[in-house]
């Protein structure tokens, strides 16, 4: 799974360049999107992401992530983040753990759970 993303002013860390908590934040959050492709409901355990190079702000970077592996209920996942000069800027790697749906239950009402997680067959 890959999007594209330009990290802009509200990303700012040093001057022209994105935050690494932005970074970390886009990461996550495709992270996230791999869960609906492998079909599993999962949290992030862990997060490590490697700063290789600084990310300047206002130039596309592709973010492409994907299942490394699975151990159980352990989903390992690793991305790259790449500059529109095919310049690797970070890598990240991510733990996350399947967990059923009752474990949102407590934190939100059961009917934003059950919107989320209780799609026909076609769309899971």
């Amino acid at each position: 799974m890959a999007t594209d993303v330009a990290f802009d002013a509200r990303h700012r860390g040093a001057p022209g360049l994105a935050h690494g908590g932005a970074i970390s934040a886009a990461c996550d959050d495709l992270f996230g999107f791999v869960l609906y492709l492998v079909q599993e409901i999962a949290v992030t355990r862990t997060l490590t992401v490697n700063y290789l190079a600084p990310v300047p702000l206002g130039q596309p970077h592709r973010i492409t992530a994907r299942l490394q592996r699975r151990q159980g209920r352990r989903l390992h996942l690793e991305a790259t983040g790449t500059g529109h000069d095919d310049v690797t800027r970070f890598t990240a790697e991510a733990l996350f753990l399947v967990v059923d749906r009752e474990h949102f239950t407590p934190h939100g009402a059961d009917a934003d759970v059950l919107a989320m997680f209780n799609r026909p067959p076609e769309h899971r």
